[in-house]
């Protein structure tokens, strides 16, 4: 392989990509900003407009970011975590399960309220929504473990157990914002 004749054919993609300029001092000058998934423009990374894999901009969670902050929730949104969480405990006794499809629409799900969110809150409102996630599960597998001595995640729980803790007030609500004085929300910084 000769480096002369692939830097020649790099030249001429490029000048392919530009429309079939000669001129390469702005390569790429037709390009439109992308609003396919969460693929990054040139306009974005000179610009400033970051996205995540999913499109969704202002997730920055840098050092510094200030993103691990309580923020408002929709009630709609509370209602889907604890659901997906419950899901997890009759399907999977307490994992995550391996269903790429239900991970993808729980992602996508997330996302896209994100992206009705004001950009500087959806890194805060997304850790705010994993800090409900890991507390939903953690208040029901502590609830498990009262009631079955010996359960760890992963281990069958009876659906009887499983249908009087997620009937249990402390459990509810959480998620209709009746519990302590944080509003449904207990979580623990």
């Amino acid at each position: 392989m000769r480096i002369g004749n692939n830097s020649q054919g790099i030249w001429q993609l490029l000048s392919r990509m530009n429309g079939g300029k000669a001129n390469t001092n702005m390569p790429f000058a037709g390009a439109k900003r992308s609003s396919a998934g969460g693929r990054n423009t040139l306009e974005d990374l000179l610009t400033g407009h970051y996205k995540n894999s999913h499109g969704v901009e202002g997730m920055v969670i840098t050092k510094g970011s200030n993103r691990k902050r309580i923020m408002p929730v929709s009630n709609e949104m509370k209602q889907f975590v604890y659901n997906d969480v419950k899901d997890a405990f009759y399907k999977y006794n307490g994992m995550s399960g391996d269903n790429e499809a239900e991970q993808k629409r729980y992602s996508a799900a997330i996302n896209n309220y994100l992206k009705t969110i004001k950009k500087e809150d959806r890194s805060a409102t997304s850790w705010t929504l994993g800090q409900m996630k890991v507390n939903f599960a953690n208040k029901v597998a502590s609830a498990v473990k009262e009631k079955v001595p010996g359960w760890t995640n992963g281990k069958p729980i009876p659906s009887d157990v499983l249908d009087e803790i997620f009937a249990d007030e402390s459990i509810t609500s959480m998620v209709s914002g009746k519990s302590g004085t944080a509003k449904g929300l207990d979580i623990q910084i």
